[in-house]
């Protein structure tokens, strides 16, 4: 396996931006570990460290969501300009979030990390409400930068170990409107090559069925089935690995009866981190302006219906009566 150095280009840490990430997923599938093999191995990470989502400007409190801060740069802190010394950026941001089996209605948790992604549609919107003139083509190249113009998630990460479940597919539909989901498929440490195959095929099948809009990372859905039917590696969903690749060993005792799947985090880290990463930023901010469209429209008929339910004055009913 290529090592994963030579898969990034060397500037990238400063080109990453500000960038959010969310793992979601059932309980045990390994969404801590996927954050964290994600952003620790990454050679241009200068450091972490994680802490609960506080509660600050717009965001309500959510002490089981947990964001995972990662410095890919340094900058000058924006309250200190004069200062001549550089911070870590704190730019890539992984929010980990419980899992649905770990509570009796597998809603809650659903609707708390929905409720946490539509707070920071909600906060943009504000912000941008007065400037009441403003295009959609101004708001998508204001927003697609990698300065911190936004707080969305860019990119959902849906995790899935040896199944595809009904919920795991409503699930991906919910988040699919505000986010850029990205299925994968954890633990390949434990699935042959035919068992992530075989699983790969089914998941896309089912969600080309069902309707749900993934992140495709621009392919389309009957290709990815063609290339996940011939083992081609290159789109969702991404076969990972929980455990880091070691040496093989020697030992008879330390080998096992099958070939573990190939581990595609490297692949994805640089699709999502390089070679995607502009085109993901616009399909974030279209999730936007098409969410803010739909608030303002649904706003503009509330508002007339309110007007329509406010009585006349006195006179007017008076002299309608008297026109009639």
């Amino acid at each position: 396996m290529a090592d994963n150095t030579m898969l990034m280009n060397p500037f990238a840490g400063q080109n990453i931006g500000y960038l959010r990430l969310a793992v979601v997923g059932d309980s045990g599938v390994g969404k801590t570990s996927f954050a964290r093999q994600f952003t620790e191995t990454l050679p241009e990470v200068l450091s972490h460290d994680w802490e609960p989502v506080k509660e600050e400007e717009d965001y309500t409190r959510t002490p089981s969501l947990i964001e995972k801060f990662s410095s890919t740069m340094m900058e000058i802190p924006w309250d200190n300009m004069d200062a001549d010394d550089e911070v870590p950026a704190r730019n890539l941001v992984f929010v980990d979030t419980p899992g649905y089996g770990s509570v009796v209605d597998a809603q809650v948790n659903l609707e708390q990390f929905m409720n946490y992604v539509s707070q920071t549609f909600e906060e943009k919107n504000k912000r941008v409400l007065p400037f009441s003139e403003v295009s959609n083509n101004e708001l998508m190249r204001s927003l697609v930068t990698g300065v911190g113009a936004h707080r969305f998630i860019d990119v959902c990460f849906y995790l899935i170990v040896h199944r595809l479940k009904p919920i795991d597919v409503e699930f991906m539909r919910v988040i699919s409107e505000k986010a850029n989901v990205v299925p994968v498929i954890a633990k390949v440490d434990t699935q042959s090559e035919k068992e992530v195959r075989d699983l790969k095929v089914h998941v896309l099948r089912t969600l080309k069925e069902q309707g749900v809009s993934i992140y495709t990372f621009r392919i389309d859905y009957d290709r990815l089935i063609h290339m996940a039917e011939n083992g081609q590696a290159g789109g969702p969903p991404f076969a990972v690995s929980n455990i880091i690749d070691k040496p093989l060993s020697d030992d008879v005792n330390d080998q096992i009866s099958f070939q573990p799947a190939r581990n595609e985090l490297p692949l994805l880290r640089k699709l999502v981190l390089e070679t995607q990463l502009t085109n993901i930023r616009q399909f974030t901010v279209k999730k936007f302006i098409n969410w803010r469209g739909k608030h303002l429209a649904q706003q503009q008929q509330q508002q007339q219906q309110q007007q329509q339910q406010v009585p006349q004055p006195y006179y007017q009913q008076q002299y309608q009566q008297v026109v009639r």
